[in-house]
């Protein structure tokens, strides 16, 4: 049997387990889904104020993703590298990069619904509409950051021995990330050193990238797809060197 058959018919198979894996996946329920719809209504209607509907509901759609396709698959990640998947692959005629090309995209696609899921609840609650070219652009963006999330997953996975290392290591990341950003409040009042920050804030980019589609701002969507790109190929890269590929 042709070898290209057999490994499209694995990334397949591995593609289709990655996804009900995730479906049962406690994590996955609360933190990008439970938490975020429910962080978006609470807070929309607490501060009713304008425009601050749209602004909670892409922040907890950041968030959501942020936490699958980071903190989520980090953990994911660790349990397949303490199994051996990785060195085992190895000896295999599957090559690792279709094994983690198959994974990645199930979760990429889990992150993408998760956060289009929110996106959904928000404007039905709060009677925003989004114009197809708007929905289109914030699934663009959506997919970049998910990438890249994904895939320094790999590399954060790689420098921690044990759940709780990788418990305290993706806390140390995702805190600043989102206490330096306007997921939840705007920046304008922060202090100037907080301002300053917000601007090397790669989740920042992500929420402005979103908020930018919602808007169809295409200058300031532009500029987060940009920054977007260049962390994606950052993390592929780390992602790349974590994994070994060079020793395939």
């Amino acid at each position: 049997m042709n070898t290209n058959f057999l490994n499209t018919t694995f990334m397949n198979t591995v593609f289709s387990l990655s996804l009900k894996a995730a479906a049962r996946e406690p994590f996955l329920l609360f933190w990008s889904i439970t938490m975020p719809i429910g962080g978006t209504i609470g807070l929309g209607l607490l501060i009713n104020q304008p425009g601050y509907s749209v602004q909670i509901t892409t922040g907890m759609m950041a968030m959501g993703i942020l936490f699958y396709a980071f903190t989520t698959t980090v953990f994911s990640v660790l349990a397949q590298r303490k199994r051996g998947v990785y060195k085992l692959l190895r000896v295999t005629p599957m090559p690792l990069w279709q094994y983690i090309l198959s994974v990645s995209s199930a979760w990429i696609l889990i992150s993408l619904l998760c956060g289009m899921l929110v996106l959904s609840v928000g404007a039905i609650v709060f009677g925003f509409s989004l114009s197809p070219l708007a929905v289109v652009m914030i699934g663009i963006v959506c997919i970049l950051g998910a990438c890249g999330y994904v895939f320094f997953s790999f590399f954060i996975s790689g420098l921690c021995k044990s759940e709780s290392q990788a418990s305290i290591t993706t806390n140390l990341i995702t805190l600043p990330l989102l206490l330096c950003s306007s997921a939840f409040y705007a920046l304008d009042g922060a202090p100037r050193w907080i301002q300053i920050l917000s601007y090397f804030n790669p989740f920042q980019w992500f929420i402005s990238g979103l908020r930018s589609g919602c808007s169809i701002d295409a200058s300031g969507w532009l500029a987060s797809v940009g920054v977007l790109l260049v962390i994606l190929i950052v993390s592929l890269f780390l992602a790349v060197k974590s994994l070994g590929f060079n020793k395939i």
